[in-house]
C-alpha cells in the first residue's frame, strides 16, 4: 500500500493555517475573561486540541483516501478489478464514479478475454496455416496447422527469423498466383495471403498458407472413382455374357466348319477380353490402397532399379555442390510404403523409356528430398493433359501411370511434376518428385 506523507503534511499545514485565526481569536477572548487561571488554561487547551486534532484528522483522512484510490488504480493497471472505494455519501460522487469505471473496465476485460478465447479456438481448429511476423520478420505466432507444416513445436519456432525457418521467400512471393514450396511437413502448391496489422504502432505481418491442391485433388479423385465404379460395373455386366457366349458358339461352330462365323466370333471374343482387361486396369484408380508406411532405406531401393529395368540404361547420381555417382554405401532413410514408392519410380522410368528417352538418369537431392527422373526424349507434347485419367499419347498406353504416380506421391506428403528438361543436350523431360522431409514422409 502506497502512502502519500508529503501531500498529507501539506494538507495538515493548510488546515492549521486556516484554523489559526479562529484559534487566535478564541485564545484572545479566553484570556480576556475574569475567570480563574485554571479554567482559562483548560479551555485554551481544549480549543488548541480541537484545532490541532481537526488538522491531523483531515490530513489522515486525505492520506487514507489517496491510498485507497492508489490501490484501486494499481489493481486496474495489473488486471485486478476486485478493489473498490467505500460507498460515497450523497454529496461525494467521485467514489461512485470510480467504482462504476472499475465495473466497466472489468466487463470490457471479460469480453476481451472471451473474444481472445474465441480467436484462439478458431486458430487451433482451422486448417489454414497462419504465421505472424514482427517488423524484423521474426515469428511471433503460429497455429497448429502452421506448426505441422514446419514439423516443429511452438517453443522451437517462436522468435526465430523467417530465413531460419525457410519462410523468407513466402513473405515476398506474389500472392496473386499459386506458390510452389517445400515445407518440412508437406510439399506442393500453396495459396498465399498476407495482411498487415499493428501492435504498439509497429507494423506486423500475418501470412496465411492454404493447401488448395489437396482439397481439389481429393474431390477430383472421388469423382473419378465414382465414375469408374459405375463404368466398371456396367461394362463388366455386358462383357461377361458376351465373352462366355462367344466362346461357346466358337467351340460349337468349330465343329460345324463355318469359317466366317468362326473368325467373327473369335474377333468378338478377343475384343471382349481386351475390353475387360482395359476396364480392369482403369479400375485400379479407384482401388489404390492406403500406404503401409515404415522406415526403410530409400537409397537401397534406388540401387535396385537399374537391374529391374535394364532397358532404361539408368544411372544414379547425387546432386550436391556438383553431380557425382551415388556411392554404394550411401543411405537415405525414408518413412513410407516401400512397395508403392518402388511402383511410383518404376512408372516414371517406364514413362521415360516409352517416350524414347533412354538412357535415363535418376538424380537425388538430399535436403530437401527431391528425386528427378531425367530422359532424353522429345519432351512434353501436351502438358495440360499430363495428369488427366485415360489420356495418353502412346499407342499402347492406358493413361493411368502418371495419375497413379501422383496419387502415391501425395499419399506420402509429396508432389509430382513434369517439366521440360533444362540441362543436358537437346530436348527431354524431367519428372520431379518432391517430399517434405527425409524419414518424415507421412508422419
Amino acid at each position: 500500500m502506497k502512502s502519500y506523507p508529503g501531500f498529507a503534511k501539506r494538507l495538515g499545514l493548510w488546515a492549521l493555517a486556516g484554523g489559526a485565526p479562529a484559534w487566535g481569536l478564541a485564545s484572545y477572548f479566553i484570556w480576556q475573561q475574569t475567570w480563574l487561571i485554571y479554567p482559562k488554561i483548560l479551555l485554551w487547551l481544549l480549543c488548541s486540541g480541537a484545532w490541532l486534532g481537526a488538522a491531523w484528522a483531515l490530513a489522515r483522512r486525505a492520506e487514507f483516501q489517496l491510498q485507497t484510490l492508489g490501490n484501486v488504480v494499481e489493481g486496474i493497471a495489473s488486471g485486478d478489478y476486485s478493489q473498490r472505494l467505500r460507498s460515497a455519501s450523497a454529496n461525494e460522487q467521485l467514489g461512485e464514479q470510480i467504482n462504476a469505471l472499475v465495473d466497466t473496465l472489468h466487463r470490457q476485460r471479460l469480453r476481451a478475454e472471451e473474444a481472445h478465447c474465441l480467436v484462439d479456438a478458431v486458430l487451433q481448429g482451422i486448417d489454414v496455416a497462419i504465421f505472424a511476423f514482427d517488423e524484423q520478420a521474426s515469428l511471433r505466432l503460429a497455429n497448429p496447422a502452421a506448426l505441422a507444416l514446419l514439423l516443429r513445436d511452438k517453443d522451437g519456432v517462436l522468435g526465430r527469423s523467417a530465413a531460419e525457418l525457410g519462410l523468407a521467400a513466402l513473405l515476398t512471393a506474389d500472392t496473386a498466383v499459386l506458390s510452389e514450396h517445400v515445407f518440412a511437413g508437406a510439399a506442393g502448391l500453396w495459396r498465399l495471403r498476407r495482411l498487415p496489422y499493428s501492435v504498439d504502432g509497429r507494423e506486423q505481418t500475418l501470412l496465411f498458407v492454404t493447401d488448395l491442391k489437396q482439397v481439389l485433388r481429393s474431390e477430383e479423385l472421388q469423382a473419378w472413382r465414382r465414375l469408374l465404379r459405375v463404368l466398371s460395373h456396367e461394362v463388366n455386366n455386358s462383357l461377361v455374357p458376351i465373352s462366355s457366349l462367344s466362346a461357346t458358339l466358337h467351340s460349337n461352330l468349330a465343329r460345324v466348319g463355318t469359317a466366317d462365323l468362326d473368325e467373327g466370333l473369335a474377333i468378338i471374343h478377343e475384343r471382349a477380353k481386351h475390353l475387360a482387361e482395359f476396364v480392369r486396369r482403369y479400375a485400379r484408380l479407384a482401388r489404390l490402397p492406403e500406404p503401409q508406411k515404415q522406415l526403410f532405406d530409400l537409397a537401397a531401393l534406388l540401387r535396385r532399379l537399374p537391374t529391374m529395368l535394364p532397358e532404361a540404361g539408368l544411372s544414379l547420381t547425387i546432386a550436391g555442390d556438383c553431380l557425382a555417382p551415388m556411392p554404394s554405401n550411401f543411405k537415405l532413410p525414408f518413412f513410407g510404403d516401400p512397395v508403392q514408392i518402388e511402383q511410383l519410380l518404376i512408372n516414371l522410368l517406364k514413362n521415360g523409356v516409352e517416350a524414347g528417352g533412354a538412357a535415363l538418369e535418376l538424380r537425388c537431392q538430399v535436403q530437401p528430398l527431391q528425386l528427378s527422373v531425367l530422359d532424353c526424349g522429345p519432351g512434353i507434347a501436351n502438358p495440360a493433359n499430363l495428369f488427366v485419367p485415360f489420356y495418353t499419347t502412346k499407342p499402347e498406353g492406358a493413361g493411368i501411370g502418371l495419375v497413379l504416380s501422383r496419387q502415391i506421391a501425395e499419399a506420402h506428403q509429396g508432389s509430382l511434376s513434369l517439366e521440360p528438361r533444362r540441362d543436358g543436350p537437346g530436348r527431354g523431360c524431367a519428372a520431379i518428385l518432391r517430399f517434405s522431409a527425409i524419414g518424415q514422409g507421412g508422419r
